[in-house]
């Protein structure tokens, strides 16, 4: 049986893959550093997007309780531009990250995320206005 799988990888993989495959179990340690590294950046960005910008924009529109929403989003465009480049944002459907002040703002999340997170900035505005 062992020599059949391995027959049928052969065949399927190709020398591309086969190629790519050995790399793969000949690097084991630089690829998982890699990977953790990843993953460590995604879940930074993913802490960023969850807790920081709604605590920043909450405290902003508290700071501006007299201006309008339209202002207020406008002033907020300007504040975010002059955020440090450390502060990443998830983008790509959480795939990437972007600095945040390189945002668009609006961000789109995967499905079993949507109901715990924000689609824009402008949202979390009007929702704090409001309050």
């Amino acid at each position: 049986m062992g020599s059949m799988m391995y027959e049928m990888n052969q065949w399927l993989l190709g020398d591309f893959g086969r190629g790519i495959l050995n790399t793969l179990q000949e690097n084991k340690t630089v690829f998982l550093i890699l990977f953790a590294f990843y993953g460590g950046v995604l879940l930074y960005a993913r802490i960023i997007y969850m807790y920081y910008i709604p605590k920043k924009i909450k405290q902003f529109v508290h700071d501006n309780e007299s201006k309008a929403v339209s202002e207020l989003h406008q002033l907020w465009e300007e504040k975010r531009k002059s955020f440090p480049v450390y502060i990443l944002v998830p983008v790509g459907k959480e795939m990437w990250v972007q600095p945040l002040k390189n945002s668009s703002g609006s961000y789109t999340v995967l499905y079993f995320n949507k109901k715990n997170s924000y689609e824009s900035e402008q949202d979390l505005i009007i929702k704090y206005s409001e309050l």
